[in-house]
């Protein structure tokens, strides 16, 4: 029978796979959406998925030194310095990826309209792509009969994509739900960031503890609710995405919960640290 201790560290290492397969996918949608002479900020754009997930895997990494591996103990020196620069990173990047969302749902939001036509085989000259449920495919002779529903089409974001009515409808709902599980993560790790600081610099309060926990069961049960609906758009790997973090997550918390249950009453600190 695998342990708790066992369990947690494939956890981790599941998250780690998840952040290569994401790269991989970044890398074979990017050529769809980086131009002739692609900028830093437009590769910081093409491959946000991935750099999103660099930071949350050393985020949580982070999160278990704190409440497992050196529990209870602080950093001091050149390293209290680097880990909280580390630390500053991170969040700064995960808050890259919600402005990130939010630059995406305004595309959505505001389409270019294209000139109407029977099928997508009007747009066969040019480096056109057809965009739908997240998926690019490159518009050819062989499938433009196939694709997309007309006479009404845009064009998103100015990057040669196009999809129909319905493709933008889908698309936008999408949209919006990358923005709520951006937030929703923020929000939960923001949370988490308020206990390990109060565990270790104040007296624990009950009520502050109950808040902050639901809180954070509220915005899983909302991860949860867009991961669902992920998976019923077949996006398999994003469900399973939420599924392994929100498990990484909760060991952290377990992690918490270990460590208040470790202090003496009335202590802020365990016995490790007086």
């Amino acid at each position: 029978m695998i342990g708790p201790q066992r369990l947690k560290w494939i956890v981790y290492a599941l998250l780690f796979l998840d952040f290569i397969l994401y790269l991989y996918e970044d890398a074979e949608a990017a050529h769809y959406v980086l131009g002739d002479a692609p900028g830093l900020l437009d590769y910081g754009a093409a491959y946000v998925t991935s750099i999103d997930l660099a930071a949350w895997f050393t985020l949580i990494l982070l999160f278990e030194l704190e409440t497992y591996v050196r529990v209870g103990r602080s950093w001091t020196g050149a390293k209290q310095w680097a880990v909280h620069g580390l630390r500053l990173v991170c969040y700064a990047t995960i808050l890259h990826t919600s402005f990130a969302a939010v630059t995406a749902l305004r595309e959505f939001q505001n389409p270019v309209e294209l000139p109407q036509a029977a099928d997508v085989c009007a747009y066969v000259e040019g480096d056109w792509s057809f965009l739908r449920n997240r998926d690019y495919v490159d518009i050819n002779r062989d499938n433009c009969a196939g694709i997309g529903d007309g006479p009404a089409f845009v064009e998103i974001g100015g990057d040669a994509v196009i999809t129909d009515r319905e493709g933008l409808l889908e698309g936008l709902i999408l949209a919006w739900t990358d923005l709520l599980e951006s937030v929703a993560w923020v929000l939960i790790v923001l949370a988490i960031e308020a206990l390990v600081r109060l565990q270790q610099r104040a007296p624990w309060s009950a009520r502050t503890i109950a808040g902050l926990g639901y809180v954070k069961t509220a915005l899983y049960a909302l991860i949860l609710v867009i991961a669902f609906y992920w998976l019923s758009k077949g996006q398999f790997l994003y469900w399973w995405d939420e599924m392994i973090w929100i498990g990484g997550f909760l060991f952290i918390d377990r992690n918490i919960v270990r460590w208040r249950s470790s202090l003496p009453a009335g202590l802020s600190r365990p016995p490790l640290n007086a």
